[in-house]
């Protein structure tokens, strides 16, 4: 898959991911790496303000913090993770927590940062509005807290939660449908 061929939202996501992580260039530097449950909650974020067009989301039981609860992610996003994956664009790294769980954290790759470059400006206006600060226009970067992720900006100080874990209600109607096999011929 070269990047001509991504999706808008696989674009959009591997850039997500490029603003959020770095490889290391040498032994001795330092690289970043973000967990699945925060860019789950910015994936979610990106849906709420349109910029992920083609995802959805809908409530999922993870772990978090070494509790299970109830997450809004994005299976469309999980599956498209899985396809820069399989290409080489992004590492995934398994985490083990203290109380045996284990967590998937995601990194950039070199061949990944070479796509993200070649791609469209407009996918990095969209992929910013997302990371950028209501108060001051920043960036932020996010940071798991105990009760959920959180947008931190160094500027001016300030917090956004990112309620992932905020399950929306959703009214619906059902009715009963018999096929011809259940009802009875007189």
């Amino acid at each position: 898959m070269a990047a001509k061929d991504f999706t808008n939202d696989q674009a959009r996501l591997l850039i997500l991911v490029s603003q959020l992580t770095k490889p290391a260039k040498s032994r001795h530097e330092e690289e970043t790496w973000i967990k699945k449950i925060p860019l789950m909650a910015l994936v979610s974020r990106g849906i709420q303000l349109g910029i992920f067009k083609t995802y959805d989301f809908a409530p999922i039981l993870v772990e978090y913090m070494d509790t299970t609860r109830f997450a809004s992610i994005s299976k469309e996003s999980e599956d498209d993770i899985a396809d820069l994956r399989s290409v080489g664009y992004v590492e995934r790294l398994k985490l083990a927590t203290s109380h045996y769980v284990y967590v998937s954290a995601y990194r950039i790759t070199n061949k990944g940062l070479k796509a993200v470059a070649g791609l469209d400006k407009t996918h990095h206006e969209a992929v910013s509005k997302i990371l950028t600060c209501k108060k001051c226009g920043h960036n932020q970067s996010i940071q798991a807290k105990e009760d959920a992720p959180y947008l931190m900006c160094k500027r001016c100080e300030s917090e956004e939660i990112v309620d992932i874990f905020y399950i929306e209600e959703v009214s619906y109607f059902t009715s009963p449908m018999f096929s011809d096999i259940w009802t009875p011929t007189d």
